[in-house]
């Protein structure tokens, strides 16, 4: 199959979520088996009684920070027939992973950004999502009606609440995953994200990010129609915050801010495949005539240091498989506009999605 599966879902949030799960319900069940599983098997196994107690801590911060996405939980976990705790521990999934000190052996997306003009023409930003093979069939495209909210369509994996995404308001996510040092209770990622699609202005869509503590670190890269970006490292509690001001940037796995870099808790040995590409992502950019969605989804199938370069492929590597390219994802906020392609990018077809007309569109209009 080479589209990724695509559903709407409309209603209260309880409502959504059941839709999501029912109609993902094999899927989601299939995950969550898989899941756990590869927690247990890991190097320092996590088992599953353990992960759900570690992301039961969680909810408290969840629900203090979105109720709204815990009753789409819990409604994704009926419509799954699955029991809500998994849910939940599915969509700590990264959080989990932090736990362990073989994080993100398997993993690594690489996330590039571009500010075009300054009245937001041309910018752009995109991401591969690399993760263990087990979460490629899960791969879904959902668009959220909401009620009370911007709609967003946001790629995902059956089970989660969102992991990127564009909102009708021109506010567009990529991230790429981080492993500090201060991990602990607070808020899960994809309900960041969520969070972040919720919002009507890139301010508040920076204050779903930084203004609560977090289960762990991820860099969050946001962009509005205006062509504002923002590049947010975040530990659990820490976070630090670059512009590209002068150009394209790129980022991986890795810390950039020396303040954050001693809370970096990325084994030794994995931290040059992260070095690298970022320095071929940034190489690829800066090369680039015109930085703009068309050359990122060509820098996304960039293959050096194959197989685990910009575009990872599933191969193993040592010990074992070391994870591939799940999706790449390039959106352009102004044009309101989102592509996605199932990975490893550049063997399938890029599908566009478009949530409203462009900015551009839209003052011609006026004109």
């Amino acid at each position: 199959m080479a589209a990724l599966p695509y559903l709407e879902v409309t209603g209260s949030p309880r409502e959504r979520g059941r839709a999501h799960g029912e109609a993902f319900r094999e899927t989601i069940r299939t995950l969550l088996d898989a899941h756990f599983e590869d927690l247990e098997n890991g190097v320092e196994p996590l088992t599953k009684a353990r992960a759900i107690e570690i992301s039961g801590s969680y909810l408290e911060p969840a629900e203090n920070y979105a109720p709204d996405l815990v009753a789409e939980a819990r409604g994704i976990a009926e419509g799954a027939d699955a029991p809500f705790e998994e849910i939940l521990a599915l969509n700590a999934f990264l959080d989990l992973y932090d736990h362990l000190s073989n994080a993100f052996i398997k993993g690594g997306c690489t996330t590039l950004m571009a500010p075009g003009e300054i009245d937001g023409t041309g910018a752009v930003i995109g991401q591969n999502y690399d993760l263990h093979t087990i979460f490629a069939p899960a791969a879904v495209v959902i668009k959220i009606v909401g009620e009370a909210c911007p709609d967003a369509l946001v790629y995902t994996s059956a089970g989660m609440l969102g992991c990127a995404g564009l909102n009708s308001e021109g506010i567009g996510v990529v991230i790429n995953n981080l492993v500090p040092a201060d991990s602990g209770p607070g808020v899960p990622y994809p309900f960041v994200i969520r969070g972040i699609l919720a919002s009507e202005r890139i301010g508040d869509a920076i204050d779903a990010v930084v203004a609560n503590p977090r289960a762990s670190g991820m860099n969050y890269v946001l962009c509005d129609r205006n062509g504002e970006i923002y590049d947010l490292e975040t530990t659990a509690r820490e976070y630090e915050v670059t512009c590209p001001f002068e150009g394209p940037m790129a980022h991986t796995n890795h810390y950039l801010a020396d303040r954050l870099k001693p809370l970096e808790r990325r084994q030794w040995n994995q931290r040059g495949q992260s070095i690298l590409r970022w320095g071929r992502a940034t190489r690829r950019l800066l090369a680039c005539e015109r930085a703009d969605a068309a050359a990122f989804r060509e820098i996304l199938t960039d293959k050096v240091n194959y197989p685990v370069g910009i575009c990872r492929s599933n191969e193993v590597l040592g010990e074992g498989a070391c994870g591939q390219t799940i999706c790449g994802i390039v959106i352009e906020p102004p044009e309101g506009r989102i592509w996605m392609t199932r990975g490893p990018t550049g063997e399938y077809e890029w599908a566009e999605y478009r949530l409203f007309e462009s900015v551009e569109a839209a003052r011609e209009a006026v004109v």
